[in-house]
Protein backbone atom coordinates (compact mmCIF):
# COMPACT_ATOMS: atom_id res chain seq x y z
CA UNK A 1 0.00 0.00 0.00
CA UNK A 2 1.69 3.27 -1.28
CA UNK A 3 0.46 6.81 0.37
CA UNK A 4 2.19 9.84 2.20
CA UNK A 5 2.21 9.62 5.65
CA UNK A 6 2.81 13.01 7.69
CA UNK A 7 6.08 13.03 8.82
CA UNK A 8 5.39 13.66 12.54
CA UNK A 9 4.31 10.48 12.36
CA UNK A 10 6.84 9.18 10.85
CA UNK A 11 9.40 10.12 13.39
CA UNK A 12 7.07 9.15 16.70
CA UNK A 13 7.03 5.63 14.54
CA UNK A 14 10.48 5.32 14.10
CA UNK A 15 11.99 5.95 17.71
CA UNK A 16 8.58 3.53 19.03
CA UNK A 17 10.39 1.08 17.01
CA UNK A 18 13.72 1.87 17.99
CA UNK A 19 12.90 1.81 21.63
CA UNK A 20 11.06 -1.74 21.24
CA UNK A 21 13.23 -3.30 19.37
CA UNK A 22 15.62 -2.23 22.30
CA UNK A 23 13.72 -3.68 24.72
CA UNK A 24 11.92 -1.32 26.18
CA UNK A 25 8.09 -1.42 26.66
CA UNK A 26 6.78 2.11 25.50
CA UNK A 27 3.05 1.88 25.83
CA UNK A 28 2.38 5.96 26.17
CA UNK A 29 4.54 6.20 22.94
CA UNK A 30 2.15 3.97 20.86
CA UNK A 31 -0.83 5.35 22.36
CA UNK A 32 0.44 8.66 21.33
CA UNK A 33 1.28 7.67 17.92
CA UNK A 34 -2.44 6.14 18.08
CA UNK A 35 -3.55 9.68 19.05
CA UNK A 36 -1.63 11.45 16.06
CA UNK A 37 -3.00 8.67 13.76
CA UNK A 38 -6.74 9.62 14.97
CA UNK A 39 -6.06 13.57 14.29
CA UNK A 40 -4.41 13.47 11.19
CA UNK A 41 -7.16 11.05 10.14
CA UNK A 42 -9.79 13.81 11.28
CA UNK A 43 -7.73 16.42 9.44
CA UNK A 44 -8.13 14.28 6.29
CA UNK A 45 -4.48 13.75 5.84
CA UNK A 46 -5.01 10.04 6.20
CA UNK A 47 -8.06 7.79 5.49
CA UNK A 48 -9.59 4.94 8.30
CA UNK A 49 -8.04 2.13 5.81
CA UNK A 50 -4.28 4.07 6.20
CA UNK A 51 -4.56 4.32 9.69
CA UNK A 52 -5.82 0.94 10.30
CA UNK A 53 -2.96 -0.08 8.02
CA UNK A 54 -0.50 1.85 10.16
CA UNK A 55 -1.52 0.20 13.51
CA UNK A 56 -1.62 -3.21 12.02
CA UNK A 57 1.70 -3.16 10.69
CA UNK A 58 3.69 -1.10 13.35
CA UNK A 59 2.14 -2.28 16.92
CA UNK A 60 4.70 -3.87 18.65
CA UNK A 61 2.79 -4.91 22.16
Amino acid sequence: MDFCVPYYIVEELVDYIELTAQGHCKCMKWENIKALLRLAKANNRLSNEQVEFIIKKYNRK
